[in-house]
């Protein structure tokens, strides 16, 4: 009977705890090459639990009157949110592992593409973790508006952790090791003159790195 009980109250803290982003205007690309525009809500996840099915799935309504339908990583190619300014926001699924694909916004892209997205650490609310288009709902990139940040070349299949909400290894030692091909910037790195904060001008400046 007890052990019933636990299963039961972990299944309800993973639907609790398994938050989403607001609704937001925006385009969802699918892999059959279709359109859908109205609006989106992407899908928080927890680091503390394991999903129920294993995916991560986008929700899509053409307005408010209309039906919630989930897309997941077998349909979607990539998800677009567009402000008032034009500026795009880009989501798509990436490779983190053999299994297993998140959902992720593109910070900068080049020979290595530089992903990041947000997660929820908590085991009994969701946490907020930024909008769309990042904490304040605008284009701008902000490092505080992620919590991991993965990167992939061109040439790769599974993108490659450099900062995870939990800390396994630095951020220094996965740069010098994954942008080794860089002496100039494994230099800067091993000097310190960036942080884990500079992640993106890091990913530039090994796209410009000949």
């Amino acid at each position: 009977m007890r052990i019933k009980i636990t299963i039961v109250l972990c299944l309800l803290t993973v639907s609790v705890t398994y938050g989403q982003y607001a609704w937001t205007k925006g385009k969802l690309v699918l892999l059959t090459g279709d359109t859908l525009i109205g609006y989106i809500k992407l899908p928080m996840i927890s680091k503390d639990l394991i999903t129920i099915n294993g995916k991560e799935k986008v929700k899509y309504r053409k307005n408010k009157n209309y039906k919630n339908v989930k897309y997941d990583e077998t349909q979607v190619k990539k998800v677009i949110f567009i402000n008032a300014d034009s500026e795009i926001a880009l989501y798509e699924y990436v490779q983190t592992s053999k299994n297993t694909k998140g959902l992720f916004k593109v910070i900068s892209a080049g020979k290595a593409t530089l992903y990041a997205r947000s997660v929820s650490l908590t085991t009994t609310t969701p946490t907020y973790m930024g909008g769309a288009y990042g904490g304040t709902w605008n284009y701008n990139y902000s490092f505080k508006d992620f919590s991991e940040f993965y990167v992939k070349r061109e040439n790769e299949e599974i993108a490659s952790p450099m900062i995870t909400a939990r800390i396994s290894s630095s951020f220094k030692k996965r740069a010098m090791e994954y942008f080794a091909d860089c002496p100039y910037l494994v230099a800067k790195l091993d000097e310190k003159r960036y942080t884990k904060e500079d992640i993106k001008d890091v990913v530039d400046k090994y796209n410009e790195c000949q």
